[in-house]
């Protein structure tokens, strides 16, 4: 017997199975998670994590949620391991019996991968299934992840929606829910000027950039941008963040020349630090679904310096709130970084604009209250539409698949 999925008046906070897949840390999408199950309406939304991170389920309990931590495994898409049935099967099994112990209402996906084995948790106990994803796919992980047989995908900019639609994905079935900042995290700790500490002179303009030290957020055509910005005053760029690319971009540095000028702060430098001291914030990425970091300088009065990619242009207001700029062109990022560096009176206002953008349309608060609208309305639909049989009226996205690969 499926669990009640009704939601009426007395029927107590709807118990949602959160479902996380990531790497054995707490940075993006699990600060995302924890900020988003802190802030749900407690007497709407009782949650139970699920997740594959040792600090991740710590962090979890210790705020009080009922976790289980296993180790997940994701097949059939590139770079994934050789299909396992048992170990699937195992996964499943285990869905199955966390749903039915908790009496789960809905099941929420934290990232595509999860979806393969509650897919059939969701189909055998008629729950609804919701896909959040933060990152755009590429096709044969969209197919491969089964992420089209999800209830409700909902994605942290209209971008990372857009292959769903071109696949066959009615608009109905989705979702964008913008990604929310938890502004008491910022204002909670005041920043101190790194200037001093970094033996940077008082006065001197700073750009700042935050984010993992790998390829995909461009640090390095940042880097080569900074290197334009010649002069006796010319600023300085301070980086945040750890990653495989560090060597890589010190070695950079070194050679152009820039080693008095580019500060490499770690991944673990206070955020609030690095907004309180930088007069501009600066984002190169090659693909971003959101930029978070962007958000949250607004929040801080910081103008930003952004590639146009992905979902960057729904979190920056060109010439309102920053520049955008193409990727890869490090003589325009250099030009629109220029141009905020001569000039403080257009810092200020664009960082006001910033504020304001950030307060109406990134907050934490908004997150949740809209991802707790989402739960209630799935939670609400008949057991009818959530069954095995529902399979086929989901079959147009694989139709299509199947027709270009006759095509090709």
């Amino acid at each position: 017997m499926s669990p009640d999925t009704s939601n009426g008046p007395g029927a107590g906070p709807l118990p949602i199975l959160f479902t996380h897949f990531g790497e054995q840390w707490i940075r993006g999408s699990e600060t995302l998670l924890l900020d988003l199950l802190a802030h749900l309406d407690a007497a709407r939304v009782r949650p139970v994590v699920w997740c594959n991170g040792t600090e991740m389920a710590e962090a979890c309990r210790s705020a009080g949620y009922e976790t289980y931590r296993s180790d997940f495994t994701y097949y059939l898409d590139a770079g994934s391991p050789r299909f396992n049935a048992s170990a699937y099967a195992a996964l499943v099994r285990e869905g199955l019996a966390l749903a039915r112990r908790h009496s789960v209402r809905v099941l929420h996906a934290n990232s595509a991968a999860p979806l393969q084995w509650l897919l059939p948790v969701a189909r055998t106990l008629r729950l609804p299934l919701l896909a959040h994803l933060h990152i755009d796919y590429l096709r044969r992980s969209r197919y491969a992840l089964l992420v089209h047989q999800a209830d409700l995908i909902v994605g942290v900019s209209r971008q990372v929606l857009d292959d769903f639609f071109q696949d066959g994905i009615p608009a109905e079935r989705t979702q964008v829910i913008y990604n929310g900042i938890d502004f008491a995290r910022l204002d909670g700790r005041p920043g101190s000027d790194l200037r001093p500490r970094l033996g940077i002179p008082p006065g001197t303009v700073l750009v700042g950039a935050a984010g993992s030290l790998i390829p995909r957020k461009g640090h390095d055509v940042l880097i080569r941008a900074m290197a334009v910005l010649t002069g006796d005053h010319g600023p300085h760029l301070l980086i945040a963040g750890g990653g495989p690319e560090h060597e890589v971009l010190e070695r950079l540095v070194a050679g152009l020349g820039l080693s008095t000028r580019v500060h490499f702060l770690g991944h673990h430098a206070p955020i609030a630090d690095l907004y309180e001291s930088c007069d501009v914030m600066a984002l190169a990425s090659r693909a971003d679904a959101f930029g978070l970091v962007l958000a949250e300088a607004g929040y801080s009065h910081r103008p930003v310096v952004a590639t146009m990619v992905g979902g960057i242009p729904e979190v920056i207001e060109d010439g309102v709130t920053g520049f955008l700029v193409p990727p890869e062109d490090p003589q325009a990022l250099a030009h629109a970084l220029a141009r905020l560096v001569a000039d403080g009176a257009l810092r200020a206002r664009m960082g006001e604009a910033g504020r304001l953008r950030a307060e109406t349309r990134f907050s934490v608060q908004r997150m949740a209250a809209e991802f707790g609208e989402a739960y209630g309305h799935l939670a609400a639909l008949p057991p009818a539409k959530l069954g095995w049989g529902n399979l086929p009226s989901r079959a147009l996205p694989y139709a299509r698949m199947f027709k270009r690969r006759r095509a090709g």
